[in-house]
């Protein structure tokens, strides 16, 4: 539950940095603020990566188990 709730979060996050980042690379020269985005962009796509393949890697283990389970009945 913990996870799914923060891949929401960091999924808007995301997208709403996306557009950010748009709106201010028409814009010169570049404030402050795009730089920061720019930023906020990066690691945000880094903890989505990161909490993603954390959650597939737990299903696979539970997936593992329960076959495992399986076969010793």
């Amino acid at each position: 539950m913990f996870t799914r709730a923060v891949l929401t979060i960091f999924t808007w996050a995301f997208v709403l940095e996306l557009l950010v980042l748009t709106y201010y690379l028409g814009k010169e020269p570049k404030p402050f603020e795009f730089y920061l985005n720019l930023g906020l962009t990066v690691f945000t796509a880094v903890v989505l990566i990161f909490v993603v393949s954390k959650e597939k890697r737990r299903k696979e283990l539970e997936e593992r188990e329960t076959e495992e389970k399986k076969k010793e009945r």
